[in-house]
Order: C-alpha cells, then sequence, then structure tokens
C-alpha cells in the first residue's frame, strides 16, 4: 500500500521575535519548531498551497505566495534541509518490504509503532512510504528489484537483517540506498541505524541479577536474524560476568509459541526463576501461562519482556520491559535514509537509547 503524509517539511527551528499574527511574538514560541502546517493554520490555507508558494511551483496566486513567504519570514521558517535537498529527487518516496506473516505484524508492537514513527518523520518533510507486506520465501527480493528499476522509491528501510542477506547486495547492484535497522555494524557501505543488544541485556540482567536471580530461560525470535544470534551471545557475555545461568530456546515471536514453550519451562523438573521473551506478546502469552499453571509472577517466576508496549502495561501484573523508543528509531531511520540519499552522509548512526522499565512482573528470586 501507499501511505503519504501531508504536504509539510520542518525546519531549524529559529525564529526573529517578531509579533505573529495572533499576538505572540516569535520569541515566546522557542520551544516550538515552525512547520508548514504552522504556516497553513495562520493563512488558512491549505498545506500543499503553502508547500506550492515556499516552492516556487504553480498552483498557487501570487498574493498568496508572497503572504506565504512573508509570514515564513516573519516566525523564522527555515526548510528541513533533507527535504529541500530531496525535492530534485525522482519520487519523494521511500520503500519497506517486510518478509513477513501479515498476521504476526498486525499483532506486534514493534511494527505497528516502527512504522508510525516513519510516517511522522516523512510526514514533516512532504515524503511518502510504499509498504508490501510479502511472503517469506523470497518474494521481497522480486519487489525491491521491481521497485527499484521502475523508480517507484528513493531508497529502502529493511529490517529483520539474515546471515548473508541477499537484499543488500541486490540494492547495491541496483544502486538504490537504504538503511538496515541494524543490531551490528559491518563495514558493507550501505546505511545502518545501529542498535546494539549489549545495552538492553545490561538493563534486563542487571535488573534480574539485583534481584537474586541466577537461573535465567531465554525465549528468543527466529535465530536466522542477526539480531537474535547476537542477543544470544551477548547475554552470555553479560550472564557470565554476573555468575548467571541462562538456557536459550528459540522461538517465532509468535503468542502460541510463547505460551507453548513457557508450559514447557514451568512444568519440567528445573524450572527457572525469570524468564527473558523475545518480544511483548510472548511475554504476555507466558504470563498467561504461568497463571494457568497457578505459578505466582512474580513470587515463583519473574517475566521480562525485550520489547516494551501497551500490551506489557496494560496486562494485570504489568510486565517489566525494556522501552525500546521504536517510534522514535522509526524516525532517526527514515531521516538517516533521506540523508544518505540527498549526499549528506555519515551512513552509520546510533538508535535512541532504550529504557527500562520496572513494573510487578519481576521480583526477588525464590529461595
Amino acid at each position: 500500500m501507499t501511505t503519504s503524509g501531508p504536504v509539510t517539511d520542518g525546519d531549524d527551528g529559529s525564529d526573529s521575535g517578531t509579533e505573529g499574527g495572533d499576538g505572540t511574538t516569535s520569541s515566546t514560541r522557542r520551544s516550538h519548531r515552525v512547520t508548514i502546517s504552522d504556516l497553513a493554520r495562520r493563512l488558512h490555507i491549505s498545506k500543499a498551497s503553502v508547500s506550492y508558494a515556499l516552492n516556487g511551483r504553480a498552483g498557487v496566486s501570487d498574493e498568496t505566495r508572497q503572504r506565504v513567504l512573508d509570514l515564513a519570514e516573519e516566525l523564522g521558517f527555515h526548510a528541513n534541509s533533507a527535504a529541500v535537498a530531496l525535492s530534485a529527487s525522482r519520487t519523494r518516496t521511500i520503500g519497506i518490504v517486510i518478509a513477513r506473516d501479515p498476521a504476526l505484524i498486525s499483532t506486534e508492537a514493534f511494527y505497528m509503532r516502527t512504522l508510525v514513527g516513519i510516517e511522522q518523520y516523512l510526514n514533516e518533510v512532504d515524503s511518502s512510504l510504499l509498504l508490501r507486506l510479502t511472503g517469506e520465501h523470497g518474494e521481497d527480493l522480486d519487489v525491491l528489484r521491481r521497485w527499484s528499476r521502475q523508480g517507484r522509491v528513493d531508497g529502502f528501510i529493511l529490517f529483520d537483517e539474515l546471515e548473508n542477506d541477499q537484499r543488500i547486495p541486490l540494492l547495491k547492484e541496483l544502486g538504490v540506498p537504504c538503511v538496515v535497522v541494524s543490531s551490528n555494524e559491518p563495514d558493507d557501505t550501505v546505511g545502518r541505524l545501529i542498535s546494539s543488544p549489549d545495552e538492553t541485556v545490561s538493563l534486563l540482567l542487571g535488573h534480574l541479577a539485583e534481584l537474586g536471580h541466577t537461573d535465567i530461560a531465554h525465549i528468543s525470535g527466529p535465530f536466522t536474524f542477526i539480531h537474535e544470534r547476537l542477543r544470544v551471545q551477548t547475554l552470555q557475555q553479560h550472564a557470565a560476568r554476573h555468575g548467571i545461568t541462562v538456557r536459550h530456546i528459540e522461538g517465532s515471536y509468535r503468542y502460541d509459541d510463547g505460551a507453548e514453550l513457557t508450559r514447557q519451562l514451568l512444568t519440567g523438573p528445573h524450572p527457572p526463576t525469570a524468564i527473558v521473551l523475545g518480544n511483548d506478546l510472548m511475554a504476555v502469552a507466558a504470563l498467561r501461562v504461568a497463571m494457568d499453571l497457578g505459578t505466582a509472577v512474580p513470587g515463583d517466576v519473574s517475566i521480562v519482556a525485550w520489547d516494551d508496549s501497551p500490551l506489557c502495561e496494560l496486562a494485570r501484573p504489568g510486565i517489566t520491559a525494556v522501552d525500546q523508543k521504536t517510534m522514535e528509531r522509526g524516525r532517526a531511520a527514515a531521516d538517516l535514509l533521506l540523508r544518505i540519499v540527498t549526499g549528506n552522509h555519515p551512513l552509520h548512526e546510533e538508535a535512541p537509547a532504550g529504557e527500562l522499565r520496572h513494573r510487578e512482573s519481576s521480583g526477588p528470586a525464590p529461595s
């Protein structure tokens, strides 16, 4: 599907201290970034008309154009540099092709919140998103190739990097920029928003270690993803420093899988005192299974999630999780891609830092 934001762009937040039409001075609005939406609202015209006027395009009268330019100067409006540079590109559209089951995408907060962040940013810079959900058997490569050759997008954001991921060399061969939302930082000359698992592991294991847990189970996503293998590796390294034993079990991010694997752990001969789940959906499933089995949370077992979401917050008890700042990361990925498209490097950027949300599902390890 194609989604497109209103014809807007951001600015550098500068102002001149002059008085606006509502009687307030721009110095009182220094914390507010003036956008095309602000100009359109004050002038009572559409954002498209403001964009046409600012960019010298046909579609507005000379009188309207002058009114827009005068107000922009008065409020100290300056167009987002990436948006200005992008105006000369082919499409002002970025592409995302996700090779995952649509049913899973619709229930996993990570993708929904990330896409919202991306849309928010594109909305501000007068650009659009072309999104396609495909099967998991290479159909995504066909879409990437077709959209690239048709010139439908200026670049792609890629998720769920695989070992020897074919998408990256394909886009390099086609000469199309991309940003990989990544856990590692190889020197492969492509854009990467780096989200190392080290930070999240430090938050989760540090929290559980303080509570006295030494026997932890980790139900991950598929090991076919590089980020999941790096999570396992990083968990092992940190666990050794804390004197903690971690058991790793490969999951699928699905609710049913999280429930079944949790059931096996809690009914086995040596149940762990804490379980780390690879996403919010599996964490909710784990909580439900523990309650069904009569296992007290957190009295008998603590449950924590790698990704926070409203599901974790609304569960009872609330589930401790790491807020991965997914909306902010979506914005950062889109911004990085547009800067690469316009020739504004560097290629790599660190993702916003996550924060631990301590809720009722984690407590002291049982004696």
